[in-house]
């Protein structure tokens, strides 16, 4: 065997407590901090043989075939990122000066702004040219400590399109070292050439699109953005459930601007997430509690749009599973620094450190279906870490205002 054992790291914060209780009500102590550790790993499976003190190293890995001192430095689970529209074409500036001036996101979407405008610039894109600008986009991501980001299609709106990003987001799992996680989301908007025919669309995506999608194992996950003018409850329900027939899990953009009972939907169907939940309910957030369904919250989208916040202390308190994301897109938030939302998540939704890397780790990978590889450090697990270099504790993530180093 090759082993590689790491020393004199700082603290590893493994998150066994958070899993045990499968990411409900995270506590300062569910993050099972190693003061002062050291890890051993596998170097040709990746897999951790033994993580504790330093003081407590077996004596089988003490003459580890490589060591390295780590410098005190804090560890922590590799971050997921488990919502983006990564794959996109064209800039959205003109909308952020519109929405400064005060107009509101629906406005700017029918004055043909938003999502159809680069709807239009990513369907002239090439392949290559979406490919290269997602590469760099990955490169940003990983530079935060991300190793697992979840890509939405959804900005093309045409079969033509919507396949041609999902074969984009094929080859970034092939060409980038990020873990992707691909979600067909062709309901994200009514395309044009549907404009007043929102049924007729449904239709075409639940015979067509959807099967095809399936059929070829393009995607893992199946979303749709509900709420009013995009996509009601009704026609949401037929989607899934058509995804669902065609092997598809299911992801919910839902109560962003409005209460549209899509969260205690979410919950009744067992989808995987329901994200956003700004104007989430009382109801809402007791069925979410009573569920599996991870409630994705996306507080840049907030900072950046100027709505209010996602009610994280209700879903939290009332033992739902709470995960944070950037939501990174061209129109309501373009920032690629997760750890710049756990910032946001403990000053603005009052939420604890603990609640916060737990949103960014076990639960966030919760929210992909990945927290059997993904958010926790402990043994037989993958190795996978992200380091704060001059960190004395892990309350330095939220606190450093998104910077790692």
């Amino acid at each position: 065997m090759n082993t590689f054992l790491y020393e004199n790291i700082g603290q590893i914060v493994t998150t066994r407590g958070v899993a045990a209780k499968k990411g409900r009500h995270p506590k300062a102590e569910d993050l099972s901090v190693i003061e002062h550790a050291a890890i051993a790993i596998d170097l040709e499976t990746q897999k951790i043989l033994w993580l504790g003190p330093m003081g407590e190293v077996p004596e089988q890995y003490r003459d580890a075939d490589q060591t390295e001192d780590c410098g005190g430095a804090v560890w922590l689970p590799e971050l997921v990122e488990c919502h983006t529209h990564l794959v996109f074409a064209g800039e959205r500036h003109k909308d952020y000066g519109r929405r400064c001036a005060g107009q509101t996101y629906q406005e700017i979407a029918a004055a043909g702004g938003g999502i159809l405008s680069t709807m239009k610039a990513t369907r002239e894109a090439s392949p290559d040219e979406l490919l290269e600008r997602a590469l760099g986009e990955l490169d940003r991501f990983q530079k935060y400590g991300v190793g697992c980001v979840e890509i939405k299609s959804g900005y093309g709106l045409t079969w033509e399109s919507e396949l041609k990003t999902l074969r984009v987001i094929r080859r970034l799992q092939q060409e980038s070292s990020v873990k992707i996680v691909s979600t067909f989301l062709p309901a994200h908007a009514v395309p044009p050439e549907f404009k007043g025919r929102a049924d007729d669309y449904v239709k075409v995506m639940c015979d067509e699109w959807i099967p095809e999608v399936g059929k070829q194992k393009l995607a893992e996950f199946f979303d749709v953005f509900v709420e009013d003018g995009y996509f009601s409850l009704a026609q949401a329900e037929k989607l899934c459930a058509t995804a669902r027939e065609h092997g598809l899990k299911i992801k919910l953009h839902g109560e962003q601007f409005t209460d549209t009972k899509s969260a205690s939907f979410a919950a009744r169907i067992g989808a995987t997430s329901i994200d956003h939940l700004e104007q989430v309910s009382d109801t809402g957030i007791a069925d979410l509690a009573k569920s599996d369904t991870v409630g994705v919250l996306c507080p840049g989208a907030s900072l950046f749009v100027g709505t209010a916040y996602p009610p994280a202390r209700k879903l939290i308190d009332a033992g739902a599973r709470v995960a944070i994301s950037t939501d990174f897109n061209p129109g309501t938030c373009p920032s690629r620094n997760l750890p710049l939302m756990t910032t946001l998540a403990c000053s603005q939704m009052k939420m604890t450190v603990a609640e916060a890397l737990a949103g960014v780790t076990y639960n966030a990978a919760a929210a992909l279906n990945l927290e059997d590889e993904f958010g926790v450090l402990d043994v037989g697990r993958t190795f996978r870490v992200t380091q704060l270099k001059g960190a004395s504790s892990s309350e330095s993530l939220p606190y450093s205002f998104g910077e790692l180093d």
